[in-house]
């Protein structure tokens, strides 16, 4: 049985590096093409050398026209600035599409329901199977701890990484806001000077950027008399890629709709 043909696009970043490691070793799957920046120094290397492994055969490229051609998913780590025009060569292509990239605004979501209706679409603001678990499990909690308990969430990653709070962290957001009847009008990003007694209702988004942190996220549930923390802590990158990869396996063989990380893992 032959393997399900993956392009990566945002192949010369460092999530394009472990999506191509993982890649490598999958029984399922294999790297078909893998596109970088326009402009890229690395552009013409071999794909495997160039994130560590031995070589693939597959070049770093511009040519996302021929990537679609080459493939039958694509795994978009790119960035925000060039996710329009890699929806649009999707959808001509009819090229079943994993988006993992962040930054994503209201509109960039629009576009990606409307585009659902054409081609099959997995957008999860993060693929490990363990941060996944952890959205799961904060929305229980908060169904269950409801307004007897504060909530503040607290976001940690890298200093080169650009978004604040992290597409995970907003993520959260929206699960506990759902989950225990809020508003975007209950949360507050940061804290700085005075500010009067908390709100029953208020949910705090906290912020760090320092080291090499993969990716720390926290949830807190304070009472007067306990307090509960749901934690998830990246340790390397892999784990998100491997998520990619079993997304970009799920969406062989649909044909269109919107898909979460759920959808793929069965939860």
């Amino acid at each position: 049985m032959s393997k399900i043909k993956v392009g990566v696009i945002g192949a010369g970043g460092r999530m394009g590096k472990a999506i191509i490691q993982v890649l490598s070793l999958s029984k399922k799957s294999e790297l078909s093409a893998a596109v970088v920046r326009e402009g890229a120094i690395y552009a013409g290397f071999d794909s495997g050398n160039h994130a560590g492994i031995k070589e693939t055969g597959i070049l770093l490229s511009f040519d996302l026209q021929k990537a679609c051609e080459d493939s039958d998913v694509l795994i978009d780590f790119s960035t925000h600035t060039g996710f329009e025009s890699i929806l649009g060569v999707a959808l001509q292509n009819h090229k079943p599409l994993v988006i993992g990239t962040t930054g994503l605004t209201d509109s960039d979501k629009t576009l990606i329901k409307s585009a659902a209706q054409t081609i099959p679409i997995v957008f999860s603001p993060n693929m490990s199977v363990g941060v996944n678990l952890l959205f799961k499990l904060t929305e229980i909690a908060a169904k269950v701890l409801h307004e007897d308990f504060d909530i503040e969430v607290l976001d940690i990653h890298h200093r080169h990484k650009k978004d604040s709070p992290s597409g995970t962290a907003m993520y959260l957001k929206e699960v506990l806001l759902g989950a225990s009847n809020r508003s975007e009008e209950n949360v507050i990003y940061g804290r700085h000077g005075m500010y009067p007694e908390r709100d029953q209702k208020e949910i705090a988004m906290h912020t760090m950027r320092a080291g090499e942190v993969v990716g720390e996220h926290t949830v807190y549930f304070f009472s007067p008399e306990e307090r509960i923390e749901i934690t998830h802590k990246a340790q390397d990158r892999k784990t998100f890629a491997s998520g990619a990869v079993k997304a970009a396996e799920f969406l062989h063989g649909k044909s269109k709709g919107l898909y979460n990380m759920f959808d793929v893992l069965g939860i």
